[in-house]
């Protein structure tokens, strides 16, 4: 924040476009698009204040941003010192300046040590050092993928990095990484499956962490492009602050619901606020939060249907239930374990009580009873070398298991 001198040498500056920008590339929002339309190389600071359609203080920190990235350049002689660009993608973010962030894989390496695979490490590393791609680019899906489509992607990435797989192994500075990465994919996944809030979240996607072309174009030829693009956005002004204002009632009433521990309703609620105000990173960051609750919620609703369809030996549909139920709760061996005994036992599909016992085993490979039902449908598929593998890991884990000392000696 300017103060004292500063501010009204600030007052009295006139701003206009470095020559070599090309305006048409930036990645903004229709307000900001809007203000930095108004700078012309003409208008001083202040006037900007009162024409920029945004509030003072978000003005100052446009501009300020805009500065530090080498958007915008003084028309007058000297120069003012400004803070680095608080959102790291010249926005005009809330809150202090901050210097440019720093990545969170740096200083971290491959550690055979760890209990992560070196494979699983380098993934991480890989995913992390580039978490501001557009949410499709994160699930490493096309644009264009559908619903279906999307959800395998998650499902699938987040068996891998769900941080609560790894509870109590020592994954060292990999911890973080698992958090920050499985925050970034739920958030992905969260948005794009949401009809109502997909398209909105995509036009915002394609304004984040891209660095504009830069072009010889006169200021002229800046300025018409810019006109041109602001013919892109709703009117060409600000007129967003009734939807902020629905934003922001969503989300209060998405808080009230996450108090009262209803985890579903908050997540639909805060999920609207960002539909309504794609770029607002305090409605993203909650959201993770609110969604992890809600996917746990889920998890237990659909438990208690696969229970029910069990009662009513419709194994088909329990199966369903419980296979769901674990994509929610990747990190819980129990649901595998309890999917892939359906499947064995009801006769459904050995393939899928085969991939659910590895599940229980990869989640929890100390639990010898998951080992023993590995190997007893590996038996039950004729392959007896896996089956005698999995069986005298079983014993080896849990010397007092005498269903798994009888599979052995039938083999």
């Amino acid at each position: 924040m300017r103060v004292g001198n500063q501010a009204r040498t600030d007052d009295e500056r006139v701003l206009r476009l470095a020559s070599d920008l090309d305006p048409i590339d930036l990645r903004l929002s229709p307000q900001e698009g809007y203000l930095l339309s108004r700078i012309d190389g003409h208008t001083s600071w202040e006037t900007l204040r009162q024409i920029g359609g945004l509030p003072p203080g978000e003005i100052d920190r446009c501009i300020e941003a805009w500065v530090a990235r080498g958007w915008l350049e003084y028309a007058g002689k000297g120069d003012i010192q400004t803070g680095a660009d608080p959102a790291g993608d010249g926005s005009c973010a809330d809150g202090a300046t901050a210097p440019p962030p720093v990545s969170p894989t740096q200083g971290i390496e491959v550690d055979a040590s760890l209990d992560l695979s070196e494979g699983l490490q380098k993934e991480l590393l890989e995913l992390a050092a580039d978490l501001q791609r557009p949410y499709h680019a994160v699930l490493g899906m096309p644009r264009d993928a559908d619903v279906k489509a999307i959800k395998k992607a998650y499902f699938a990435k987040s068996k891998r990095f769900h941080p609560d797989r790894y509870f109590r192994r020592n994954t060292g500075p990999f911890a973080a990484l698992l958090e920050l990465c499985f925050k970034r994919l739920l958030e992905a996944y969260e948005l794009l499956s949401d009809p109502a809030t997909r398209a909105e979240v995509e036009k915002s996607q394609e304004t984040l962490c891209e660095e504009p072309t830069l072009k010889k174009l006169s200021r002229a030829e800046a300025s018409r492009r810019l006109r041109r693009r602001l013919g892109h956005f709703s009117g060409g002004r600000p007129g967003n602050a009734d939807r902020k204002r629905k934003a922001k009632a969503f989300f209060e009433a998405g808080v009230t619901a996450y108090a009262a521990e209803r985890w579903l309703e908050a997540a639909g609620s805060v999920r609207l606020a960002i539909a309504f105000d794609p770029g607002n990173q305090a409605f993203r960051e909650r959201f993770v939060e609110v969604q992890r609750r809600a996917h746990e919620e889920r998890a237990k609703q659909l438990v208690k249907l696969g229970e029910a369809a069990l009662d009513m030996r419709h194994y088909g549909d329990a199966l369903g239930y419980f296979e769901e139920a674990f994509q929610f709760r990747p990190y819980d061996g129990e649901l595998a374990m309890r999917a892939a005994k359906i499947a064995w036992q009801s006769g459904a599909s050995l393939k899928k009580a085969k991939e659910f016992a590895l599940a229980a085993c990869e989640v929890d490979p100390e639990v010898g009873a998951y080992h023993r039902v590995l190997g007893q449908i590996y038996k039950a598929a004729n392959l007896a070398a896996n089956a005698r593998r999995e069986l005298e890991a079983a014993v080896r884990i849990d010397s007092k298991d005498k269903e798994a000392r009888a599979e052995l000696r039938s083999l």
